[in-house]
């Protein structure tokens, strides 16, 4: 069954890459292919932004809204739950199963994919509420504008790859949660 599972995985990721460079016109190029290897993608971070974001008003209020809501600090706290869980299902298969390592290992790998994901949302709601909190400070016009720099600096990615991948959700959904409202 671990076998099959992980057949799985690199179908699906192959999927999502193929389905990726055909919607954002990207190529399939290094960071591709090791996110397609299992264990390989979760240790190669994907580069989220080509440059870095110029300094703004909005910038520097989004920042301070992660500093005031403690944002670092309760993403730390989830990262030790997790990690803590994971920890439990390694000794869990190690010991009760009597697994061997790799085969822990590889279990370990495909359970912690729905625990990332739901990390990346929930870094999402945090760069979401950093962005109202911005907007609250400044105009809508200074929001727009960050988002133009924002874009201008950020990768394109549609929001399922983002998902998979990013701690920061793409430009074009945190331009319409927070200007469309």
């Amino acid at each position: 069954m671990l076998y099959a599972l992980l057949c799985i995985e690199i179908v699906a990721r192959v999927v999502l890459e193929v389905r990726e460079c055909r919607l954002t016109g990207c190529r399939f190029g290094f960071f591709a292919v090791l996110r397609l290897l299992p264990l390989v993608n979760d240790i190669v971070p994907l580069p989220e932004s080509r440059a870095e974001v110029p300094q703004s008003r909005f910038v520097n209020f989004h920042e301070e809204a992660h500093r005031a809501l403690h944002h670092a600090v309760l993403r730390n706290l989830v990262k030790i739950v997790f990690l803590m869980c994971a920890v439990w299902f390694l000794a869990s298969l190690l010991v009760r199963m009597q697994m061997p390592i790799w085969q822990a290992i590889l279990w370990l790998h495909l359970a912690a994919i729905p625990f990332r994901t739901f990390f990346h949302y929930y870094c999402w709601n945090q760069e979401c509420e950093a962005d109202r909190y911005a907007l609250s400070k400044t105009d809508r016009k200074m929001a727009k504008a960050a988002m133009r720099d924002l874009s201008l600096c950020e990768i394109p990615r549609t929001l399922l790859f983002a998902l998979i991948y990013r701690e920061h959700p793409p430009v074009a959904l945190r331009r319409k949660r927070l200007l469309n409202k």
